[in-house]
């Protein structure tokens, strides 16, 4: 049984690590920009959304944020046109 859970365990961590792959190289794709705030809190709020779109010239739909580690206090948020 416990090699079961080991084995269960390690695969949920390998499909957890590729799917957070897959997801940074997709976010790659997508068009960014730099806006003020924190990644953990400020990606999905109205402000952020309302900044992105008018940066943008339309709404659009913000996919992930990442933390911009040259400028503390900014990141950089990924969208849909």
């Amino acid at each position: 049984m416990r090699k079961f859970k080991r084995a269960a365990v390690a695969a949920a961590s390998v499909l957890a690590f590729s799917g957070l792959s897959i997801g940074a190289a997709q976010a790659a794709e997508l068009p960014s920009m730099f806006t003020p705030g924190d990644p953990a809190t400020d990606c999905f709020t109205q402000e952020t959304q309302r900044g992105v779109d008018q940066g943008a010239g339309h709404h659009v739909t913000i996919v992930h944020c990442e933390r911009d580690p040259q400028n503390p206090g900014t990141m950089l948020v990924f969208y849909r046109p």
